[in-house]
């Protein structure tokens, strides 16, 4: 995860991962950004039929010529988390995030991003801790995140600047795929 800004204006994702809940297994999302730092938008899980907003906002930008200026970013969405009877729950998630690049890895053209944070689950009024680690490859990517309940792996294959195929490990139990196209 990077806190640089980016410049598309519009980003749709999808998710499929056939052995979570329906409120799970098939997810769309689409965003649009209102200004560089703030986007709007829509998450739709077509199998129960609902539709939730989603946004998210840039409060600081990432310097990447200087280690101790992270990015910061706070938004909602709907999630699924996992409760402590190992159930899938749909709930709203705001969330704020610290996030940093380190110092390339030149040897492997491999750039390493973390992030730390926290998340209120609305559902289960609990604020729980977010960690990732990105690794940014100009052609592919891996992703070790904890969600607030689950740790999730991911693997992307960039194709171009606008599209995006990933393997996922949802949970460290379901394998998934998923795609962002952004324009």
């Amino acid at each position: 995860m990077s806190g640089a800004a980016t410049n598309p204006k519009f980003v749709f994702t999808g998710r499929w991962i056939p052995e979570k809940s329906d409120a799970g297994q098939l997810f769309f999302s689409g965003a649009y950004w209102l200004t560089k730092q703030w986007s709007v938008g829509l998450d739709y899980r077509p199998l129960v039929d609902k539709v939730y907003p989603n946004s998210n906002l840039r409060v600081l930008n990432e310097d990447p010529n200087s280690l101790w200026k992270p990015a910061v970013i706070i938004g909602t969405s709907a999630e699924d988390f996992t409760n402590s009877q190992d159930q899938d729950v749909e709930s709203r998630a705001w969330f704020g995030t610290v996030s940093k690049a380190l110092p390339k890895i030149e040897a492997l053209d491999l750039r390493p991003s973390l992030y730390l944070g926290a998340v209120w689950i609305q559902e289960f009024e609990e604020l729980r801790p977010l960690a990732g680690l990105h690794l940014r490859h100009p052609i592919a990517n891996a992703i070790i995140q904890y969600s607030g309940t689950n740790t999730h792996v991911s693997l992307s294959r960039k194709l171009n600047d606008n599209v995006t195929f990933n393997l996922h490990y949802w949970g460290l139990k379901y394998p998934g795929l998923s795609f962002a196209f952004k324009f």
